[in-house]
């Protein structure tokens, strides 16, 4: 009787002691959370930007501050192999809750190789800094064809892209687009055909399923008919797993709970 008295009581105080480690748990996940600090800079919406190859562009950067307080002596910084394109020596404040334009001066030498070059927009102020991942798409030419988006989902590849017709008569015209695979080899060449019946701006969503399960960095071209010696180039990861989240869970589904298991086999 008294054998069972004690196993019954060493059961009760491991349950409590595995109660008390989850609630722990819960408090320091949600200190961690609740402490994280939100930026008061923010981006607004930035495209791709495609330019040819000798030319030069400004292009307006926007920056908002969603804060309750001024945001002094910001400078925009710009990192990447391709930094020397781009000027920028504005230092400005930002009142709250208002945005202000950087505005970027990017120049392209006449032999750049037609590629997509990533750089990195790093915003500097006194109080915080913020970063943006943007790239610069430079071309030979395929000055109609704009690549606004690319996202993939396993095989599924969607391109978001606008075509300018200002300078092309007729009814239709097609847009030529292939994708070679890390190793170099072509997997998939389509041509998107639309109307060109229209004085607005085209705006195409098209859909690409691939053949194979992606895998690493993909290149992505366009080219028109008009001018089929040239081309854009886009590059994309596909194939990533996503991981966020999974540093802040480790510790608990990873020890805590097999512990408390085992603490328990003991009692009983």
């Amino acid at each position: 009787m008294k054998k069972n008295t004690l196993k019954i009581l060493g059961i009760i105080l491991i349950t409590l002691v595995f109660a008390g480690f989850l609630l722990i748990g819960v408090n320091i996940l949600g200190y961690v959370i609740s402490n994280e600090k939100i930026s008061s800079i923010e981006f607004s919406k930035i495209q791709d930007i495609t330019i040819s190859n000798g030319n030069e562009k400004i292009i307006p950067i926007n920056i908002k501050n969603i804060g309750e307080e001024d945001i002094t002596n910001c400078i925009l910084l710009i990192t990447g192999e391709k930094s020397d394109w781009i000027k920028n020596e504005e230092t400005k404040d930002i009142l709250a809750q208002t945005d202000i334009n950087f505005n970027l001066k990017i120049t392209i030498p006449e032999e750049t190789e037609i590629d997509d070059h990533p750089l990195t927009l790093q915003l500097t102020c006194d109080q915080e800094s913020n970063f943006k991942e943007i790239s610069i798409a430079v071309t030979k030419g395929v000055n109609a064809i704009k690549i606004e988006e690319i996202k993939s989902e396993k095989r599924n590849l969607n391109i978001l892209y606008t075509f300018d017709n200002n300078k092309f008569i007729g009814e239709s015209t097609y847009v030529e687009i292939w994708i070679l695979n890390p190793e170099g080899f072509e997997i998939k060449r389509i041509r998107d055909k639309f109307s060109i019946k229209t004085d607005n701006l085209i705006l195409r969503n098209i859909d690409i399923e691939l053949e194979e399960n992606p895998k690493g960095v993909y290149s992505i071209f366009f080219s028109h008919p008009s001018d089929l010696e040239n081309y854009i180039k886009k590059s994309v990861i596909l194939g990533n797993s996503r991981t966020s989240g999974n540093a802040i869970f480790k510790i608990v589904k990873g020890k805590g709970f097999p512990y408390a298991i085992f603490l328990l086999i003991i009692a009983i």
